[in-house]
């Protein structure tokens, strides 16, 4: 999500290269309901290849949690999320961004709505442009180019306007439950398990608050603050692990 956020310029030529590739697909299948469903699967499968690639939270490579874990465990914590809920301040701490999510979400449900609701009028935009450069494949590869463009415009649309309603942009998360070696950490999720390799980029601060049982490894950027959140039983002795292996030495 982060990254997301920052790589502007990267977000807009996936998307211009996805629309090109959805109007293709759909050319091809033609103007039916079959190809609607084909097309809308296409579009989670993309999105879910772009979530699973590129880099980590933090803006690093990712690997695989196999290549980390094949270092020496230094300190594991299962509870993490048992240690979460009994932080009392944490609803405060993501209010920026449940409204951030908010007004996506909302922007997401007009993109669904304007998918399901305008895909039967791809066939007046079809006809339209026929009498000018005549019927075929062209005219129907245009038609579908129009209609991904309008709701590639509705997606970024949302998305600028939700940027500034909020401002800077604060993402905390928190994994269930991490593995340190003194290669990194593997941080699980419900799905899968994301990697954070040493040492950690230069700009990486690290927060211990021993009351409320964490480290925060904290990135600041342009338009977003990353809080990543450990949750554990000894934060004393996690920050110190990770300060150790975890800093880059000059």
């Amino acid at each position: 999500m982060t990254n997301q956020i920052e790589n502007v310029k990267s977000r807009v030529l996936i998307g211009q290269l996805s629309i090109i590739l959805y109007s293709v697909a759909a050319a091809i299948l033609g103007r039916n309901y079959k190809a609607f469903i084909l097309v809308f699967i296409l579009i989670i499968v993309i999105t879910l290849i772009q979530n699973r690639s590129g880099k980590n939270p933090l803006g690093q490579q990712k690997v695989k949690p196999e290549e980390l874990l094949k270092g020496r465990k230094l300190y594991e914590e299962e509870k993490a999320r048992e240690l979460q809920t009994k932080d009392t301040e944490i609803m405060k701490d993501m209010q920026e961004q449940s409204k951030f999510t908010m007004y996506t979400s909302m922007g997401m449900m007009i993109a669904m709505l304007y998918f399901f609701l305008l895909w039967g009028y791809v066939d007046h935009l079809y006809e339209y442009i026929a009498l000018r450069i005549g019927e075929g494949k062209l005219a129907e590869f245009i038609a579908f180019l129009i209609y991904f463009e309008g709701l590639f415009v509705i997606n970024q649309g949302v998305y600028v306007w939700a940027l500034r309603k909020v401002g800077k942009v604060t993402m905390l998360q928190s994994p269930p439950g991490f593995t340190v070696t003194d290669k990194g950490i593997v941080l699980k999720g419900l799905v899968g398990k994301t990697t954070i390799t040493f040492p950690l980029p230069d700009d990486v601060e690290i927060n211990v608050n021993e009351k409320r049982k964490f480290v925060e490894l904290v990135k600041h950027s342009k338009r977003t603050v990353l809080k990543l959140r450990l949750y554990t039983r000894n934060p004393k002795r996690l920050a110190e692990i990770i300060k150790r292996y975890g800093i880059r030495r000059s």
